[in-house]
């Protein structure tokens, strides 16, 4: 292998594995932990009550961007449903949230 090839390589390693250890989340005003400890309460399969840091989580949500994706292709990829997305502010109690 020459010294060219085996540069550009070791240089794509490392870009690969920079990215790895940057890449966050952060959608609708929620980070990626958050957006985790909303999962099981929006899970297609056997969906569990939100937890309290969900709920947390969503009062300083970015509500018209959340409903943005509520008829996205890409929950459903995620296993989200998006009819119990749309109602978790209701069973989180927060009563100011607006309704997609």
């Amino acid at each position: 292998m020459t010294s060219k090839k085996m540069a550009i390589m070791l240089i794509v390693m490392v870009m690969a594995s920079l990215v790895e250890m940057s890449v966050t989340i952060d959608l609708c005003g929620m980070t990626q932990a958050e957006l985790n400890e909303c999962l099981p309460a929006v899970s297609k399969n056997n969906p569990k009550s939100p937890s309290q840091l969900c709920c947390n989580a969503l009062k300083h949500a970015d509500y018209t961007c959340l409903c943005g994706y509520k008829n996205s292709p890409w929950l459903g990829s995620f296993g989200v449903d998006p009819k119990l997305a749309s109602g978790l502010p209701k069973e989180c109690d927060l009563a100011n949230a607006p309704a997609c």
